[in-house]
């Protein structure tokens, strides 16, 4: 082990060991990201800026830019936005998505200079730094890497934070204000950036910095005044507190699982299934933090210490928005705790755990123990990435069918058919593409899909469909043992009528029992009814392949009311 570490040391080997993650992130982002907004990012991104552009006053300006989306005000989101639109005139959701990720870079940067700082050492901070690009840049939190908004509040808001917590951390009194300001900031771009007050308390308590934290609290309680003046969204919170009270040792159960999420490997299994090494590795975790807050906050001297200032507000920072989703989501269902998107508190946390680590451990013990922290980070990386992957690459051809079906039926990017979220969407699709700033990809899929809007042939379609009528879904499967969707292959079920032709990709069946490899032959998807107009359908296939694409159409119809 003394040779590996020896290895791992030799500065070209560190460093490339250091960037061949980051580069494998971005080049996995940028074969993957596509230029389509969704649902939540309309009310964000183009609602937005019609409405602040449009805005008849300065005082009204402000007023969009702070105007709650749910129970979040998104201040930072909606000002890199605006630096979009006055750079180039338009609006790209695959460089919001993109500037988002380089939120990543920003705290491997910052949990790197922490360390370099506790080690006095260059070299030895990037040995220690080794496992971090490992556990950051992973394909694990998809969802959220993969929608522009996401990125923008809960990668943006684990970097506003972190780069508060540097400043503060440093005992002077112009960091003090910059701090103020950035944690002002951290508190208005997304509702948990109010956590960042009592960690920041937690770190000038363990420095003994008490005129420093009277007015970080004082300053901390205006900025939550502020926030919920003039709030008009409650979120059942009352529910959230009495089923905690109800259920205590599921929820701690789930947050726990939270904590060890970096270690869910299999996401095509039921959540109920992948619980178990989440859990054990999450119980670990949070263990061992918690002894070293409790150690930290408690010992009888100040700690003047920049690094363990930094490190502690990170965790307590991180802990809290763990624990808050823990208490406000799994009622919904516990799965919650496994999602995609939220999966980035707990890869900061292991990832600021293991700088943690590293600073602990005497120069004897790393040569021993530090090849094997960094080799299961490397398993854990690479396994996530065979694993996740194609979860991404489902998301973008369910995402490029629905954007086909809101061009040609003004439905399918959020909403129903007929409500007013539909024609809200629709309207700023519109709005969008007349005024120049953002046109839905044409084509959305392919080019032959052109041949959907053509009326039916006789090509039929030879795979059986198996067609179940739900009351909310058309339900459309096959048992077809030679189905497996790639980045540029894949499969969409088609509904066409005499007017109206509606697509959705067709999911690959998941596994049969606990074994991930086990996979069920075929696909099995729904369209929801509530998105179709009623009529009388044809079933068909559209299959995408690199060089061309088939369309065929069963002897089979259904009909929706």
């Amino acid at each position: 082990m003394t040779r590996l570490y020896r290895l791992l040391a030799f500065p070209p080997v560190t460093r490339a060991l250091l960037l061949l993650p980051i580069a494998g992130f971005f080049l996995y982002f940028f074969t993957i990201r596509f230029n389509i907004p969704w649902f939540d990012e309309y009310e964000n991104i183009p609602y937005f800026l019609d409405r602040f552009l449009n805005a008849p006053s300065f005082g009204e300006r402000i007023g969009a830019l702070i105007r709650p989306n749910n129970e979040h005000r998104v201040v930072y989101a909606r000002l890199v936005v605006l630096a979009q639109y006055y750079l180039t005139g338009r609006l790209n959701f695959g460089q919001l998505m993109l500037w988002g990720n380089m939120a990543l870079v920003l705290i491997f940067f910052l949990l790197y200079r922490a360390l370099r700082d506790q080690e006095g050492n260059s070299k030895k901070a990037l040995i220690g730094m080794l496992p971090v690009p490992l556990l950051l840049f992973v394909a694990q939190n998809y969802l959220l890497t993969f929608t522009a908004i996401y990125t923008l509040q809960y990668l943006a808001i684990i970097g506003l934070v972190m780069l508060t917590f540097f400043v503060l951390a440093t005992n002077k009194p112009l960091n003090l204000g910059i701090a103020l300001a950035l944690g002002l900031l951290s508190t208005f771009s997304m509702g948990n950036g109010m956590l960042l007050w009592p960690a920041g308390a937690g770190m000038l308590i363990l420095q003994r910095r008490w005129l420093a934290l009277a007015i970080w609290l004082a300053v901390g309680g205006l900025g939550g005044y502020l926030y919920f003046l003039g709030y008009p969204v409650q979120q059942g919170n009352a529910e959230g507190f009495a089923y905690v009270i109800a259920h205590p040792v599921q929820t701690l159960f789930g947050f726990l699982v939270f904590a060890g999420s970096v270690f869910d490997f299999f996401p095509t299994l039921l959540a109920e299934k992948r619980v178990h090494l989440p859990f054990i590795a999450g119980l670990i975790l949070v263990g061992g933090l918690a002894y070293w807050i409790i150690k930290s906050l408690f010992q009888s001297k100040k700690n003047t210490s920049f690094f363990d200032a930094f490190i502690l507000g990170i965790v307590l920072f991180l802990l809290a928005n763990i624990a808050l989703i823990a208490v406000f989501r799994i009622r919904f269902y516990f799965g919650m705790v496994l999602h995609s998107s939220y999966r980035t508190y707990a890869m900061v946390l292991w990832a600021t755990a293991c700088v943690l680590f590293y600073s602990r451990l005497p120069e004897n013990k790393r040569v021993r123990i530090w090849p094997v922290i960094w080799g299961i980070f490397v398993v854990v990386n690479v396994v996530t990435y065979i694993t996740y992957v194609p979860m991404a690459v489902e998301r973008r051809k369910y995402l490029q069918g629905m954007a086909y079906n809101q061009v040609h039926s003004q439905v399918g990017l959020g909403g129903s058919r007929d409500t007013e979220l539909a024609r809200y969407i629709s309207n700023l699709t519109s709005m969008m593409h007349n005024r120049g700033w953002y046109s839905l990809p044409v084509p959305t899929i392919t080019p032959d899909e052109k041949k959907m809007e053509n009326p039916v042939q006789a090509s039929p379609l030879k795979i059986p469909l198996h067609v179940d009528q739900q009351t909310d879904y058309v339900v459309v499967s096959s048992d077809d043992p030679t189905y497996k969707p790639g980045l540029n292959e894949g499969t969409y079920m088609v509904m066409k009528s005499d007017r109206h032709t509606y697509v959705m990709f067709a999911t690959p069946n998941r596994p049969i029992g606990y074994f991930p490899w086990r996979m069920a032959p075929g696909f099995s998807t729904g369209i929801p009814k509530l998105m179709v107009v009623p009529g009388h359908y044809q079933l068909g296939l559209f299959r995408t392949y690199p060089d061309h694409s088939d369309l065929q159409f069963a002897n089979q119809f259904v009909d929706v009311e």
